[in-house]
């Protein structure tokens, strides 16, 4: 099993909307609770954000009108802002 990473998101449409744009990444969704709908994406190295995927992140974030999305990678949290 590859390692993956996982995006938060506060809606269930913000989280499928962003799984649109996963297209040639593995994905899933996960409901940690009723406010709270995950992404996780498999990458080579949960370590690291590829740039590619911070590209379609931040698409996502635009597209949405959403300030910023919380991507947490092996032993650290990251904060992408659209501004």
């Amino acid at each position: 099993m590859r390692p993956s990473l996982w995006i938060e998101s506060t809606n269930r449409w913000d989280a499928l909307a962003l799984t649109r744009k996963l297209g040639c990444y593995r994905w899933f969704l996960v409901e940690p609770d009723a406010q709270h709908w995950d992404v996780y994406v498999s990458v080579e190295d949960a370590g690291d954000l590829p740039s590619e995927l911070a590209q379609r992140v931040l698409e996502w974030l635009h597209e949405r009108d959403l300030d910023n999305a919380t991507v947490h990678l092996a032993d650290t949290e990251l904060v992408l802002s659209r501004r």
